[in-house]
């Protein structure tokens, strides 16, 4: 369900992905409002969930997690077990930081943050090939990372 938003709206969306922890009064200055409409715009975006939450973003690299890996998997069986299975695998294992399910030639793409290469081989061979049910991976390893953002496209009006 898509819900009715204005200029204001947006612009308060935009802002708070750029910065979460903005005071009421900053923002309300950057999309023209005063702080209590402002206040409750973004209170209202979060009734609504159009505000999920609100997190704060690592620094992977200085964290030592240098590595990322995309992962297709694909499993040996389409019934509903082996996908619960699989799914209930991946939420037990902190370096998979995305997981997606897919329409075509893998059932999943799975990305993976872990310190080198050794680290991932070992992820691969003790951990994601053992969950029942998984009958193929095909691993592309990231040489350098040219865009990335947690930022959504919101559309101006």
């Amino acid at each position: 369900m898509q819900i009715s938003l204005d200029s204001f709206d947006l612009k308060i969306l935009q802002v708070l992905q750029e910065d979460a922890r903005i005071t009421m009064l900053d923002l309300a200055a950057q999309v023209g409002l005063s702080a209590t409409p402002c206040a409750r715009r973004v209170k209202r975006l979060e009734d609504e969930g159009l505000i999920d939450r609100y997190v704060t973003l690592l620094n992977a690299e200085r964290l030592g997690l240098g590595l990322t890996v995309f992962v297709n998997v694909r499993l040996n069986s389409q019934v509903p077990k082996s996908f619960e299975t699989f799914e209930a695998a991946i939420q037990r294992m902190p370096e998979v930081v995305g997981c997606y399910l897919l329409a075509g030639q893998y059932d999943y793409l799975v990305q993976v943050r872990v310190a080198n290469v050794e680290a991932y081989r070992d992820l691969i061979r003790e951990r994601l090939i053992a969950i029942e049910g998984v009958a193929e991976t095909q691993s592309s390893i990231v040489l350098e990372q040219t865009k990335h953002t947690t930022a959504l496209p919101v559309p101006i009006i």
